[in-house]
């Protein structure tokens, strides 16, 4: 079985971002997922490929835009709820308590994410990347009280590493309202 893999770059740049699209697919054999200008004038991409296609991809981009990257990650392995929370089109198998979190950049939201559905049995209930939140990230998950706070403590902390976190909450038990207007 291959391993998926994917890196998530964004650039200050969206010249810089448009550009490196091209870089990354003719480096490696990976597929661009998403590629688009973000909030406050800044450009992200996301692709997919085996994992040492991804790394050669983000070498080289990282060397040729090293300057006009504000952040980037490659990460191995990932599971297929990321792509669906990244779509809005998560399953949630129940509701539970909520976790909430908030970052600068779309790769620590991403990598918070991967992070978080690794650590315990959560569900994503959403990623929303920098669009109409003015630059801002969230990942919004769901579980039982106990496995929403290990995933949020372990997905917090690459971002809270490069001070990229902006925020976190746990709620356990929403309203029902929360979860009509969140979900």
């Amino acid at each position: 079985m291959m391993e998926r893999s994917i890196g998530i770059v964004e650039f200050r740049s969206i010249a810089a971002g448009i550009s490196a699209v091209d870089a990354i697919v003719k480096a490696s054999q990976v597929k661009i997922l998403d590629a688009k200008t973000i909030c406050p004038g800044k450009y992200y991409i996301i692709f997919a490929g085996m994992v040492s296609a991804v790394k050669n991809s983000m070498d080289v981009i990282e060397s040729e835009y090293d300057d006009l990257i504000i952040d980037s990650v490659a990460i191995p392995n990932v599971y297929p709820q990321i792509f669906e929370g990244l779509n809005a089109a998560s399953d949630v198998t129940g509701l539970k308590s909520i976790g909430i979190i908030e970052t600068l950049t779309s790769p620590s939201i991403i990598w918070a994410a991967d992070a978080a559905i690794k650590a315990t049995d959560i569900d994503i209930i959403e990623i929303r990347i920098a669009r109409a939140l003015g630059g801002k990230n969230i990942c919004i998950i769901n579980g039982q009280l106990s496995d929403v706070k290990e995933s949020v403590n372990t997905a917090i902390v690459y971002a809270q590493d490069r001070d990229f976190l902006v925020d976190w909450q746990i709620i356990a038990a929403p309203h029902q309202d929360l979860y009509r207007v969140v979900l």
